[in-house]
Formats: C-alpha cells, sequence, structure tokens
C-alpha cells in the first residue's frame, strides 16, 4: 500500500501544528525508536485515548519536516501507513527496512524521524442539518527520532554518556561526542552561588563522532551535571569532568 500525500495535504490546509505525542488523542508509546540493523523487522504501538475514532497516517523522513510522505527517501516502510484507530483501541505499526538500508553506515547511527499524523473525524450529527457548514479541524502531527543502529557497534551505548569529553575555551564550555552514537541533552546545569542555572534550555543532540559549545554563566566550572535521554526515553544526571 503506498503513502496517500492528499491526506497530509488535506491535513495541512485543516491546521497542522507540530505537538508532542502527549497533546493528541493518539498516544505513541515510546518517545523515540531503535532500529537494530539486524531486525527483520520492529513494532511500534499507537492507542486512541479519545472518545472519537481517528485516522493515523506513518511515515519516516531524513530530517525536513515539512517533507510530505511520498517526498521521504527513507529507506524504510511501515505497515499499515494509514489506518483508523478506533477509540480507546490501539493500532500496531510495523516499521521493515528496505534493501537499501544495507548502504547505511555500518560504522555509526543514522538518524531519521518518525511521523504520526492524527487526523481527527468530520463532526456529525443525529439531524444533517445540525453539522455545521463551516468547522475548523485539526490534525495533529507527531515527530519523534528514529535511529538505525548497525549490529556491528561493539560499544554500549548505556555508557556513551559518560565518555563524552568536555573543556572549557574562554566563555564557552565545549562537548565532544567520541562515540558511535546520537547523544540527546536535555539540560546542562552550571553552579551559581548554590542554584543551578540550565545553559540549554532547548535542548542539545550530538551526532557520532561530533562536537559542540554552549556559553557559560559564570567562571565556576565545579558542580557542574548534565542530563542525556536513554534508548527506552529515561533522564540520566551525570557530573561533567572538565579536561
Amino acid at each position: 500500500m503506498r503513502f496517500k500525500p492528499s491526506l497530509f495535504k488535506t491535513a495541512l490546509l485543516a491546521g497542522l501544528f507540530p505537538f508532542t505525542a502527549a497533546n493528541a488523542e493518539i498516544i505513541i508509546h515510546g518517545t523515540r525508536v531503535i532500529y537494530p540493523s539486524d531486525a527483520r523487522e520492529i513494532t511500534l504501538q499507537v492507542s486512541n485515548n479519545g472518545n472519537k475514532p481517528s485516522l493515523v497516517q506513518a511515515w519516516i523522513d531524513e530530517g525536513n519536516a515539512s517533507s510530505t510522505p511520498d517526498q521521504s527517501q527513507a529507506p524504510f516502510m511501515i505497515t499499515p501507513p494509514i489506518s483508523r484507530v478506533d477509540s480507546q483501541k490501539g493500532q500496531t505499526l510495523r516499521i521493515s527496512a528496505l534493501p537499501k538500508a544495507s548502504s547505511l553506515s555500518k560504522t555509526q547511527e543514522t538518524l531519521y524521524w518518525l511521523n504520526i499524523l492524527d487526523i481527527p473525524p468530520k463532526p456529525t450529527a443525529k439531524n444533517v442539518n445540525d453539522v455545521p457548514e463551516n468547522f475548523l479541524q485539526l490534525a495533529i502531527r507527531s515527530r519523534i527520532k528514529f535511529f538505525y543502529r548497525p549490529s556491528e557497534l561493539k560499544d554500549d551505548v548505556s555508557t556513551a554518556p559518560s565518555k563524552l569529553q568536555w573543556s572549557v575555551q574562554g566563555n564557552q564550555l565545549n562537548v565532544k561526542n567520541p562515540t558511535p552514537f546520537h547523544i540527546t541533552l536535555t539540560s546542562i546545569n552550571q553552579d551559581n552561588a548554590g542554584k543551578r542555572i540550565d545553559l540549554i534550555n532547548e535542548g542539545l543532540m550530538l551526532k557520532p563522532f561530533s562536537e559542540d559549545h554552549v556559553a557559560l554563566k559564570t567562571a565556576n566550572t565545579s558542580k557542574m551535571v548534565f542530563t542525556s535521554i536513554n534508548d527506552y526515553g529515561g533522564r540520566v544526571e551525570l557530573p561533567i569532568k572538565v579536561q
């Protein structure tokens, strides 16, 4: 079954807003998806916590948030790509890699994005005359990280955050990721007179073998800590050891 881009375009016309999964009637069971390269397929569960059925469209993109399902070149297939999920019911999405996924890097993770579009039903009434001629229908899209992880990697992903390398140059805190994994930081806290100051209010994702920097608020680099997100969506706090 092919993606139907017309559904996505209709949702855009109706009013498409990028909310998180918690703001939609359709709930994604997970905050990220990990696809091991040696897996035949993986599954993702979504459920409808609302009191009306919803139409769900799912696709994977390469990083362009405005791309439509028919524009995606991601080497993955979702079954079913479009489904009706009744109230208080669930739907299992099956994700499988296409043959061209074999050309992806075997030395580091590759990042994609999974999209779940929740399209609510048109208003109805027992008396057709009670249905308003004009109404605003909001389709809500949730977008979460999708990591393709090569089975050839021997590193332990759970220890990746502890391997980050920290240094200070002037008023900047530099951080280097020497691992083949994407590491998502939700906070970097610096101590200021006994109070914690978060240096990255919007978070920071470090790509494999990359480095980045953030501005320090004070010269005090003692007692600094950071929080990262693990494969299960849990938050792990670790101390920052400036080299």
